[in-house]
């Protein structure tokens, strides 16, 4: 009988044999899970689109999914982010929203060029950039929200999409040679410890949580940090300070490795059977253009950013493709980074970027929002 946790575990073990699939030097890994994803949630659409059990239990998959996989890599690279913000923070600051400020500009470009509904395109903007927050607030600052909606929607996979393959083909594009970048030293001691303490686990995810929904007023908006933002605020400040006296937030890497996996797997795949439907139900002329200019904005936001973090600011690729991720507010794309750079140091990257990025994509929402056209 056909229910959600059999959809959700068929497209995880179909989309890691094709993730497996290896043509030359790539292959898709764990993003296999979001394709398959796409295919069951296109294959029964009625079932994902009208059942309302099958959307809430999604929903639970999407949202404790994305739980695990980000307090995880967080607690991961807490022991680097210090070290890491010290060397690079303000190239940080300004890589993320410079990605941000590429997306918002030719989002402007396209806008003044094109004929085309202009509220459809300031929610293609949030989605080609993936970002929630910023069309969160391009909802509360417009009227025309179901308009928004639909570009955010229609812009999102390809939004997604681009940030994957990017990270899987700008190595081979750019004769980048992964193993002969710097890698941070690991701690050998850790290496050896066997613990998991699920009570400094879930203490971590509640504070994050917590952390994630105070509202912060921004003057001219108000936004929360989300889920996303207050895990890795809690996870990485938590794992760099070790330990509230008897609490102890050092856990067994490999331990951590293998629930961010399993959370990356299940998010990826919800996101899939969640909007499978979705793009087709909404496949047409007009909304493959408005996919295109998605895709358009994303990939040219990518590259702004890797040229910036590559040949001015210096960075190895391994902390640069997680930055680039951080700056598109990509989680999906993070999780590409790590399975093709093999190094922690893309989630330093991604940690160190994202809250600017996030904080780029709301100010510059609301500049779209109060500009006319």
């Amino acid at each position: 009988m056909l229910n959600p946790y059999l959809l959700l575990f068929l497209s995880i073990f179909f989309g890691m044999l094709l993730g497996n699939i290896k043509i030359k030097n790539f292959k898709l890994g764990t993003s296999g899970t979001l394709f398959s994803g796409l295919f069951f949630g296109w294959l029964f659409p009625h079932f994902v689109s009208s059942e309302k059990s099958f959307q809430n239990t999604f929903n639970i998959f999407f949202q404790f999914s994305l739980i695990l996989f980000v307090t995880s890599i967080g607690l991961i690279a807490s022991k680097e982010i210090k070290e890491i913000l010290k060397k690079y923070g303000m190239k940080f600051l300004i890589l993320s929203l410079t990605i941000t400020f590429s997306g918002f500009l030719l989002t402007v470009t396209f806008i003044l060029i094109l004929k085309l509904n202009p509220y459809n395109l300031i929610g293609v903007f949030s989605g080609s950039l993936t970002s929630s927050p910023g069309l969160a607030t391009a909802l509360e600052s417009v009227n025309h929200t179901s308009e928004v909606v639909f570009g955010y929607t229609v812009g999102y996979i390809p939004g997604v999409l681009a940030v994957i393959f990017s990270i899987y083909l700008i190595p081979s594009i750019f004769k980048i040679k992964i193993s002969q970048q710097k890698k941070l030293p690991e701690n050998k001691k850790e290496a050896k410890e066997k613990t998991f303490n699920l009570l400094s686990y879930s203490l971590v995810i509640a504070i994050g949580i917590i952390i994630g929904n105070i509202p912060l007023n921004l003057g001219f908006s108000t936004i929360k940090l989300g889920i996303t933002g207050g895990l890795l605020i809690s996870s990485l400040t938590l794992g760099s300070i070790g330990n509230i006296g008897k609490i102890n937030f050092s856990f067994n890497t490999n331990l951590l490795k293998n629930i961010q996996n399993l959370g990356l797997v299940m998010f990826l795949s919800s996101i899939g059977l969640k909007s499978g439907y979705k793009v087709i139900e909404n496949f047409n002329g007009y909304s493959l253009i408005l996919m295109v200019i998605s895709l358009i904005i994303a990939l040219f936001s990518i590259f702004i950013g890797f040229f910036l973090g590559k040949y001015v600011f210096k960075l190895d690729w391994e902390i640069l493709a997680g930055a680039i991720t951080g700056g598109m507010t990509s989680t999906p794309g993070l999780g590409a980074a790590l399975e093709s750079t093999k190094s922690n140091l893309a989630v330093a990257g991604y940690g160190a970027t994202y809250p600017f990025a996030l904080l780029g994509m709301v100010v510059f929402n609301k500049i779209l929002t109060l500009l006319t056209f």
